[in-house]
């Protein structure tokens, strides 16, 4: 069963095939606004192709949770089971691709999207729910906080001359 939780015109929920075109569409503004905090991150380097099947298979397997404006795309998040190799019990779950219209921000959107990812993890048994937020990015980051999430690691980047 799909939960669903609405704001002002807003309706959180799993996408469906007929969101792929507008999908394609939030996931190339995610990628452009990562590109803020990452230089390596390129739109570019999937061809359309590759973006239209990456986004089908996360549609087809209910793991791409999108916020609609009517019948427009305003925010995308994705679930997966975090597949460690030293843990085979699926209980931990990843959210990624948290992603919302710049016009539609700081109204819960988010919040939403991460909540409706959360839900849809526990139903298919997991236990615990991780992300990774750029340390540059602190609104993300205040909001996983406020969220609950807390920080488990690190990672350190260096550039060799």
């Amino acid at each position: 069963m799909v939960s669903s939780v609405e704001l002002p015109d807003i309706q959180i929920s799993i996408a469906s095939i007929q969101h792929l075109d507008e999908a394609v569409r939030c996931w190339c503004s995610l990628v452009i606004d990562q590109k803020n905090h990452d230089s390596r991150i390129s739109v570019e380097a999937l061809s359309d192709s590759d973006q239209r099947q990456f986004l089908r298979s996360l549609i087809l397997d209910g793991r791409l949770i999108i916020a609609l404006d009517s019948s427009r795309l305003v925010g995308i998040a994705t679930i997966a089971i975090d597949n460690n190799m030293l843990d085979q019990s699926q209980s931990v779950w990843n959210i990624s691709d948290v992603w919302v219209d710049t016009d539609y921000r700081r109204r819960g959107i988010g919040i939403q999207l991460v909540n409706e990812c959360e839900i849809q993890a526990k139903s298919k048994g997991a236990l615990e729910i991780r992300l990774q937020v750029y340390s540059s990015n602190l609104p993300a980051s205040m909001m996983y906080g406020r969220l609950g999430y807390s920080t488990i690691s690190r990672m350190m980047t260096k550039k060799l001359d």
